[in-house]
């Protein structure tokens, strides 16, 4: 039966939990996108409809099954998850903003609006209907959940 597995790549993360854990671990990500051109990224996982994921963790039990309601914040490397996309070739708008959450962590950097220029405001990629959005630090990706977060602080 190993010939109707499907191959995913790996892809270490941390994940920050509403109840204040960290989780560090691999996701198990597709090497194809359903969306979009290219692999699939963390972000494109964590929006799926599915509520729990698998999560391979280096403690036992080694696979952990978690809600995605759980999780605040999932951090990758930056190469993992979007040094290849060319947002300015996109005509994607950059947004630098702070993001608050519920339980008072702040996060600084750049989100990318891709919406028509007439529904591009901050407020309007925040009432967006996908559950997490990517915000940009020095060389990290964040994946946001914006059900967890408080306020946020606009940077312009």
């Amino acid at each position: 039966m190993q010939h109707l597995a499907v191959e995913k790549r790996m892809v270490t993360v941390t994940m920050r939990c509403r109840d204040q854990q960290v989780i560090k671990g691999d996701l198990f990500l597709s090497l194809v996108a359903k969306n979009h051109i290219g692999q699939e990224t963390v972000l494109d996982f964590m929006n799926e409809p599915e509520e729990f994921f698998v999560l391979k963790v280096a403690t036992a039990p080694a696979i952990n099954i978690i809600n995605k309601a759980r999780i605040m914040e999932v951090s990758v490397a930056l190469e993992a998850e979007a040094a290849d996309l060319d947002r300015e070739a996109m005509g994607i708008k950059e947004e630098p903003m702070t993001a608050v959450f519920n339980d008072n962590f702040k996060l600084s950097g750049k989100a990318y609006i891709d919406l028509p220029p007439e529904k591009s405001r901050t407020i309007d990629f925040l009432n967006q209907s996908e559950r997490f959005f990517l915000l940009v630090t020095d060389h990290t990706a964040h994946i946001v959940n914006r059900r967890h977060i408080s306020y946020v602080i606009p940077g312009r």
